[in-house]
């Protein structure tokens, strides 16, 4: 029998009246929580690959009735660049040419945005063109669809730049000048993301 089995995983268990003469009693006895009992008498499965099995055959049926499945199969090097997605690299010109402006520009520190696209191209930021496009879509790469809605850009009177991954916006501060324009986005962007990173990290541990 089993004592103490609530579901929270962490709670320590006591198990009595097991055979301890076979591999399986030895292994249940070795359990200190229910996360590994359950584990060990088989209640813990993978089963994400029952959500898709429906909807892969369908497509795989759809594929054979057009006689392309058997030609897949064959040569699938072939295929590869058809069916599968392989994201680009970011430049400046990608990203700048990616959002549009959403309100009436400010001249100078849209000039300021570009420049600073260009010093993260050439490595002279503490940020990355990834990082750029994560902070203001919550993506690491272009989507092949690409995004819905379409990323927007503007630019406010405040201290540091925000981003919106909902809306895919980004507004940009508008400062004197551009080290400051620099630092100021250099230091939303590097933190935001390691403060995301720390939130996602302490979720999958809890």
């Amino acid at each position: 029998g089993f004592r103490n089995q609530n579901f929270n995983p962490s709670y320590a268990i006591e198990v009595a009246y097991v055979n301890e003469n076979d591999n399986f009693g030895r292994e249940i006895n070795t359990a200190t929580n229910m996360a590994d009992l359950k584990s060990f008498i088989g209640c813990l499965r993978l089963t994400t690959t029952l959500r898709v099995q429906a909807p892969f055959e369908s497509f795989k049926q759809g594929l054979k009735t057009l006689g392309d499945l058997e030609k897949i199969q064959t040569y699938p090097e072939a295929f590869c660049s058809i069916y599968c997605h392989k994201p680009g690299n970011l430049s400046a010109k990608i990203l700048s040419d990616l959002f549009t402006v959403h309100t009436l520009p400010d001249v100078q520190a849209l000039g300021f945005w570009n420049s600073y696209l260009q010093a993260v191209e050439d490595g002279k930021s503490a940020t990355t063109m990834e990082d750029i496009l994560i902070f203001a879509t919550g993506c690491s790469s272009i989507p092949p669809a690409g995004f819905k809605p379409t990323p927007s850009i503007e630019c406010l009177h405040m201290d540091f730049p925000v981003g919106n991954k909902c809306n895919n916006c980004l507004a940009v501060p508008i400062t004197n000048t551009y080290k400051e324009f620099q630092e100021n986005v250099d230091f939303a962007i590097r933190n935001t993301l390691r403060l995301e990173k720390e939130e996602s990290s302490h979720y999958i541990e809890h």
